[in-house]
């Protein structure tokens, strides 16, 4: 009986291979089929045979792959790791349409539990259990049956031969369907599971191993032209937040009737400089701008904190997202999901309003020049209905779970602009803190890190590259707000003017804090100032 059990367990290389090829090439990448599906038309016959040839080609290479793999001994672990692996992506991908770029390895190992947990659902875990684990299972409950060496060597050479047969004739008898389509559909090759993320998981740790160098200040001969004054200012970085869902930026829902009653100027035209947290949040604070911008020099090149700090301004970093990239390791800072009341916060994580109370002590205790920057954790998904108290549940019904793929685009979109409707009296509400001091010279940045999609086109969340990000996740909200004393220094009808008709993007912030706080610095650059040409005659006060 033992030995039939054995038996039945037992599976001949040859086809375990093929087994594999099928089982990634179909059910792992499921993904990668609904976005060609989505995006190809079957209105002919080469068409037609161009879809079956993809499938053909696709198995080819995994079975190249795991002829190359699968091997006594190291074979079976490794592939049960691939199996783990590209189930969990071809979920993510298959429900969100996200791409695991190297910019998202950075992202998977940036993470923290908060973070992660989002995405610990009952969906997921499901569909990771039946398409990664129980198969994983079964592939190490199997005994593998290799031939000897000559003939197994024999029939991988004969797998390959094969294949480029095959392929070579798919070539010739499809190049215009092919060529048309790898020419149209960039983003298909970068839906492939396993091929791609291996490849950004090898791009991303060669990038990350050439940044392990000593910090380079780019210029410590800085000083501060304001020698006068004692200017404050509190730079807002709000996370997820698309300017689409602002109603100051046209959106046809009252998402900011508090912001609306400001006097704040309102740059209509603002890009990110990424797709993530991790990418936007330091070249926020880069001199360089997005096209010049290496994420992995970041961590080890002066930013904006640094200047201002060799320019005597006092730093302090508040702490309500997922950790600030890099960006504040040589400045105070504090996590208010470590420090903030219960009243609003929950086991790992806090809703932005914990951190006003926190902000109006600082400002009352102001007596320098002094940068405050607020990292809100504002429409992080997927989580959105947990980013505001049930009194601002404005817009329903509400998506509420992170199986946002599980409810309908209108509860998504409802909750998404709750979470909006929240900043806004956030935003508000600092601005109002702020006009509680009026002999303090104040001023108040905002800006999110990027936008967010949600739904359109089946892409929901964040992260795609750039070159085909859609502009959901680029266009972002941007706004300047200025106190009494301060408004002195500049025109605002000039301000408002380039602000309604002229783009910007994170490329500016660098230049335009350190222009109008009089910085002098070689790294300004006075084309990159967003208040530039609305100055008026005295700068420093």
């Amino acid at each position: 009986m033992l030995t039939f059990l054995r038996d039945l367990r037992a599976i001949k290389s040859r086809w375990l291979i093929l087994i594999l090829a099928f089982y990634f090439a179909f059910v792992l990448n499921l993904g990668f089929w609904r976005f060609v599906f989505e995006q190809v038309e079957i209105t002919s016959g080469n068409m037609f045979l161009f879809m079956v040839s993809l499938f053909c080609v696709l198995m080819i290479f995994f079975i190249w792959f795991f002829s190359l793999l699968l091997i006594p001994v190291i074979g079976k672990p490794i592939i049960v790791v691939l199996l783990l692996i590209s189930s969990a992506v071809n979920c993510f991908t298959y429900k969100m349409g996200t791409v695991i770029d190297s910019d998202m390895i950075r992202n998977v190992f940036e993470t923290n539990l908060r973070e992660a947990s989002d995405f610990i659902t009952l969906s997921n875990i499901f569909w990771i259990t039946v398409t990664g684990v129980l198969p994983a299972i079964l592939l190490i409950l199997c005994k593998i049956q290799y031939q000897s060496g000559k003939k197994e060597l024999l029939v991988r050479i004969v797998f390959f031969l094969i294949g480029i047969v095959v392929i070579g004739g798919f070539s010739a008898t499809l190049t215009k369907e092919y060529a048309s389509f790898l020419r149209n559909h960039n983003k298909a090759r970068k839906m492939l599971n396993t091929f791609y993320y291996i490849y950004s998981t090898v791009q991303y740790f060669q990038k990350a191993s050439l940044a392990n160098r000593e910090f380079v200040w780019l210029d410590r001969d800085v000083t501060s032209g304001s020698t006068d004054s004692k200017n404050l200012i509190i730079l807002v970085i709000g996370e997820t937040a698309r300017t689409m869902n602002f109603s100051l930026n046209g959106y046809e829902r009252e998402t900011n009737p508090l912001l609306s009653k400001q006097k704040i100027i309102n740059f209509k035209n603002a890009t990110s400089c990424g797709t993530a947290t991790a990418v936007s949040v330091p070249c926020i604070f880069s001199p360089k701008d997005r096209k010049n911008f290496d994420v992995n020099d970041a961590k080890y090149t002066q930013n904006l904190l640094d200047t201002l700090l060799i320019a005597g301004y006092e730093i302090f970093w508040l702490e309500n997202d997922d950790g600030c990239k890099g960006v504040c390791e040589r400045v105070p800072t504090e996590n208010v999901v470590k420090t903030g009341s219960k009243e609003y916060c929950e086991k790992n994580y806090c809703r932005d309003e914990v951190m006003l109370l926190k902000l109006e002590e600082r400002i009352k205790n102001h007596d320098k020049n002094e940068m405050i920057v607020l990292h809100t954790m504002g429409s992080h998904g997927p989580s959105y209905y947990q980013r505001y108290p049930e009194k601002f549940r404005k817009f329903t019904p509400t998506c509420d779970t992170a199986d946002i793929h599980r409810c309908s685009r209108d509860e998504i979109v409802n909750t998404y602009d709750n979470t909006i409707f929240y900043t806004d009296y956030f935003l508000s509400s600092i601005i109002d803190i702020a006009k509680k001091f009026p002999d303090k010279e104040i001023s108040i940045l905002y800006v999110s890190d990027h936008g967010e999609s949600l739904g359109e086109n089946g892409v929901y969340l964040h992260g795609l590259p750039y070159a085909f990000a859609p502009q959901e996740q680029k266009h972002i909200p941007f706004f300047l707000w200025l106190s009494d004393l301060l408004q002195k220094r500049v025109d605002y009808v000039c301000l408002e003017k380039k602000a309604a008709n002229e783009p910007v993007s994170h490329d500016y912030i660098f230049h335009s804090i350190l222009g109008f706080l009089d910085i002098k610095t070689s790294l300004f650059d006075p084309s990159m100032d967003i208040f530039q040409g609305c100055y008026l005659k005295q700068k420093s006060l």
